[in-house]
């Protein structure tokens, strides 16, 4: 987790579960690119069904 969350007054109010939410995207992100989800210019995306989402 970026040591931001906890330092930078910009994200001082983030919630517990948003700071949560963030880690669980971001590391559903780095198996984008084996997943086939980039985008014609180069982004990368994720898929995460709200269930899904829902039962981590």
């Amino acid at each position: 987790m970026p040591q931001a969350f906890f330092h930078n007054p910009k994200y001082k109010k983030l919630s517990t579960d948003a700071r949560y939410l963030y880690m669980i995207f971001t590391l559903k992100m780095t198996k984008s690119p084996n997943n086939g989800w980039v985008d014609f210019d180069g982004n990368m995306y994720i898929i995460y069904p709200d269930k899904d989402l829902m039962d981590v």
